[in-house]
Order: C-alpha cells, then sequence, then structure tokens
C-alpha cells in the first residue's frame, strides 16, 4: 500500500468539507495500515522480512499522521481566516472603527480646506 500524496492549497481554495473528507480518508487508511501492521507482527514470516515489514508500515502511519495533523492545522487557519472575516464584516456593517466609536464625523465632510 502506498502513502498517497495530498497537496495543500490555500487557505480559502479548499472548502472545509474537502478538508474534513481527506482526513476521513486518511483515518481510514491508517485504520487500514494499522491492522496491516498487527497482521505483520503476528505472521511467522522470516524474521528479517517482519522487521523490513513493519519498520515500512511504521513509516507509511507516521506519513499518514503527518498529513492528518497537516490537515487540521489547515482547517483550524481557515476557521480562524473566517471568523475574522465575519468580525470584519460585522464591524463594518454597525460602523464601527478601531476605537469603537462610530467613524462618521458630520463636519468632516462639509469642510473645505485651502493650501
Amino acid at each position: 500500500m502506498s502513502v498517497s500524496a495530498i497537496s495543500s492549497s490555500s487557505g480559502a481554495a479548499t472548502s472545509a468539507s474537502n478538508v474534513s473528507s481527506q482526513i476521513a480518508k486518511l483515518k481510514g487508511q491508517l485504520k487500514e495500515l494499522t491492522q496491516k501492521l498487527k497482521d505483520a507482527a503476528n505472521s511467522d514470516m522470516e524474521a528479517k522480512l517482519k522487521e523490513q515489514t513493519t519498520k515500512m508500515l511504521q513509516t507509511q502511519i507516521m506519513a499518514v499522521q503527518a498529513q492528518i495533523q497537516a490537515l487540521l492545522q489547515q482547517q483550524q487557519q481557515q476557521q480562524q481566516v473566517q471568523q475574522k472575516a465575519a468580525g470584519a464584516t460585522q464591524s463594518v456593517q454597525t460602523g464601527e472603527g478601531a476605537t469603537g466609536r462610530t467613524s462618521f464625523s458630520p463636519l468632516g465632510g462639509q469642510v473645505d480646506t485651502y493650501a
């Protein structure tokens, strides 16, 4: 079984459902590799072959775990970006600036300045 490569794209390009489906697929692959590792450990194959098989499966498991971790981090970053965007949208809709006061000044629009 080979470990499939999953490319990570920029935050907004990959949808949350796509990331979730990739994670689910990798978890299934992880379960399968774990079962193969158990089977190899309990098999009666030659010791050297058993050791090589075990090492290969452990390496694949570690790679899949790393992919899952990377996808979880990507998902968390996407959620943070969405929360910030939602907060900025709400701030604009309520007319609040960085200080929490309204950013509209009725006098500023009526003053002409000449140099």
